[in-house]
C-alpha cells in the first residue's frame, strides 16, 4: 500500500517539474523574442532577395487523376430527355457525329428523307430491341414510307451524293463509282433505281 502512495507521489513530482520547465522555457523564448525590435525585423525583410522567398513545394505525384467515365449522352430532340450510353454501347452510329448527320439529311434534295432517332431515346422508345438510327423515305402521300434501320454515316452520305446526281461516292478508301452501291441505295430508298450511271 505504501508502495502505491510513493509511486503516485513520484509521478506527481515528475509531472510538476516537467510543467514548470515547459513554462520557464516558454517564458525564456518570449523574453528573447521581445528583445528583437520591429526595425530589425523590417531591415531583415528588406535584405531578403526574391530568390530567398519560400516557395510552396509540389505536392505528391504518386497518384493519377481519375478520368471521367467513358460515356456518351443522347438528348432527344422530341422529348428533351437525356439517355446515357456507356463505352460498351455497341452501335454502328457515332453519337458525337449526330448533329452532322442531321444537317446532312436536311441537305438531301429531290428525295423526302427523315432521320428517325426514336430508337435512341429510352423515354420515347423504352422497349426498343436495339438502339440505332433509322431513315424514313417518303415518295408521295399515297405510298407507304420506307423505313430502314441500322444506318450509319456512310449511308447518309451515299443518299446525299445520289440526290445531288454525283457519279462517285467518297468512301473511307477513296472515291468509288456510286453504281457499286446500287443494292444499298435500293434498300435505303425501298425501290429499284435505274438512273445510276
Amino acid at each position: 500500500m505504501w508502495c502505491n502512495i510513493i509511486f503516485i507521489l513520484v509521478l506527481f513530482i515528475v509531472a510538476f517539474i516537467g510543467f514548470t520547465e515547459y513554462t520557464l522555457a516558454k517564458d525564456n523564448n518570449k523574453l528573447t523574442l521581445d528583445q528583437v525590435s520591429r526595425s530589425e525585423y523590417t531591415n531583415k525583410l528588406v535584405q531578403l532577395s526574391p530568390t530567398d522567398i519560400w516557395n510552396e513545394p509540389v505536392s505528391a505525384m504518386c497518384y493519377d487523376v481519375a478520368t471521367p467515365p467513358d460515356r456518351s449522352q443522347y438528348i432527344c430532340p422530341v422529348c428533351g430527355e437525356v439517355t446515357l450510353y456507356s463505352s460498351f454501347f455497341d452501335s454502328s452510329i457515332d453519337l458525337s457525329m449526330l448533329s452532322y448527320y442531321r444537317n446532312r439529311v436536311k441537305k438531301i434534295a429531290k428525295i423526302d428523307v427523315e432521320l428517325d432517332e426514336s430508337q435512341l431515346c429510352e423515354k420515347c422508345n423504352p422497349n426498343a430491341e436495339s438502339r440505332e438510327l433509322c431513315l424514313i423515305v417518303k415518295y408521295d402521300k399515297k405510298s407507304k414510307p420506307q423505313k430502314t434501320c441500322n444506318i450509319n454515316g456512310e449511308d447518309i452520305n451515299l443518299l446525299y451524293e445520289y440526290s445531288q446526281g454525283l457519279t462517285e461516292h467518297n468512301s473511307s478508301s477513296g472515291k468509288v463509282p456510286i453504281i457499286n452501291y446500287k443494292d444499298r441505295l435500293e434498300k435505303l430508298l425501298g425501290r429499284s433505281i435505274n438512273d445510276i450511271k
